[in-house]
């Protein structure tokens, strides 16, 4: 791989690291009932979330509109102006 490929790699790596540590330090994202702490409460990152849900709706950053894509009785969703 080229120097930028490599450099663009590390880079991702390093901000999916930085969300999780504030996910973890947010005691997680929580959906479901089944997935709480030892005290039964439920994290509280999903706050956080700015695209998650938001099908339809616009982008808090560019203004675009929210796009989700199916697969596997799963969503993603994404900005795709900002997530191309």
């Amino acid at each position: 791989p080229t120097l930028w490929a490599r450099s663009r790699k590390i880079s991702v790596l390093a901000a999916a690291a930085e969300v999780m540590r504030e996910a973890l330090g947010q005691g997680g994202t929580s959906f479901d009932s089944l997935y709480v702490n030892v005290n039964g409460q439920s994290g509280y990152f999903d706050r956080s979330l700015n695209v998650y849900g938001r099908e339809d709706r616009h982008c808090h950053r560019c203004g675009a509109v929210i796009r989700r894509e199916k697969f596997m009785n799963r969503s993603s969703f994404y900005c795709p102006v900002c997530q191309r």
